[in-house]
């Protein structure tokens, strides 16, 4: 595997957990406080770029300092406090994370381990978590089976080992590309596509090649850009716009109690911060892709907390700033929103 690869690792319990584990709670109930989950799901998803790994404090404990934080007016302790209390509420199976171990700083401080160890205290449940060193994070409640790298295209592909009732493995493949340009994203969006056609060729002996694949991340790329398409439709010569049939659902989530679309960018107010009306992002770039015949999508939403009503904030035990990054004058930066997709 690549050197980049960090070890896989689980969390230590005090007692013994089968290779095909359930969730620590064991219940079909949804909590009494969090986001949006119906009793029947089976499996919740979140794609999420944390920003720089402002979200995970350094393995010391220490809150996180850098120029990509402290210079850009960013209150790193207010952003971890932020995360530690909303992430328990996600109640999620599997994080897709793009920017975490993202600097070379964050290499010489924090760890794959350590944080997995964080991220077990502060939602109170056991975690596996792969790294590839080069930003993109996997934490899951079940057990990592292989994870590596895949080579020029920013990315990294995690062997997840399900509860029989679930399936069998889900491989997760978890992508962050480029800013610009997009010459340079298609060519990450058609390396990512060599690796799952090596996979399916049965060249990956670690990965059985029957293994529904699910594609995840911060394609930096709008829905009906060519990387979007390249992977939605797994067709190399996707274009723009492409109609070509699609392997994958591709749901166009909202954000919750909104027609918005955007992922990335900044909620403006027109009046007094979270009372007026507000303008959410516009900018679509963060995607789950899942894959047809491998399970029903119950439900997809973006996660917005700036703009949600008091009402739903207090039904989801959440803070209307959850997710804010950052405030100058009536406009809120958010960077990314987080994406949720549930199955059943």
């Amino acid at each position: 595997m690549n050197k980049q690869i960090t070890g896989i690792l689980f969390i230590g319990l005090t007692f013994c957990i089968s290779s095909k584990a359930k969730p620590i709670d064991g219940s079909t109930e949804p909590a009494a406080k969090g986001i949006h989950r119906l009793a029947d799901t089976r499996l919740r998803v979140v794609s999420y770029n944390g920003y720089w790994t402002s979200i995970f404090p350094r393995d010391d404990g220490e809150v996180r300092t850098s120029k990509w934080i402290d210079g850009e007016g960013i209150d790193g302790e207010a952003r971890l406090r932020r995360f530690a209390a909303w992430a328990p509420k996600a109640h999620a199976d599997i994080w897709a994370m793009q920017e975490v171990i993202y600097s070379k700083e964050d290499r010489a401080d924090t760890t794959a381990d350590a944080i997995g160890k964080y991220f077990g205290k502060i939602t109170g449940q056991p975690w596996y978590a792969a790294a590839d060193g080069g930003g993109r994070l996997i934490l899951s409640r079940y057990p990592i089976l292989w994870s590596g790298a895949i080579r020029n295209a920013r990315g990294m592909a995690t062997l997840i080992n399900l509860p029989d009732d679930l399936g069998d493995d889900l491989l997760l493949i978890n992508l962050h590309f480029f800013t610009k340009p997009k010459e340079v994203q298609i060519k990450q969006a058609t390396r990512a596509l060599d690796f799952i056609e090596s996979v399916r060729r049965g060249e990956r002996p670690e990965i059985p090649k029957q293994t529904p694949i699910m594609i995840c991340g911060d394609f930096n790329s709008l829905p009906n850009e060519r990387p979007y398409n390249i992977l939605a439709k797994l067709a190399p010569d996707a274009l723009e716009g492409d109609g070509k049939h699609s392997p994958y659902h591709t749901p166009s989530p909202q954000q919750l109690n909104s027609e918005a679309r955007g992922t990335y960018g900044e909620v403006t107010w027109s009046g007094e911060v979270g009372t007026s009306t507000p303008q959410p992002p516009t900018r679509t770039i963060d995607h789950i892709l899942a894959p047809k015949g491998f399970m029903e999508i119950q439900q997809a939403f973006i996660f917005n907390s700036l703009i949600l009503p008091e009402k739903t904030l207090a039904q989801y035990g959440v803070e209307r700033e959850a997710i804010l990054l950052s405030r100058e004058g009536r406009n809120e930066k958010i960077d990314h929103l987080p994406v949720f997709i549930d199955l059943k």
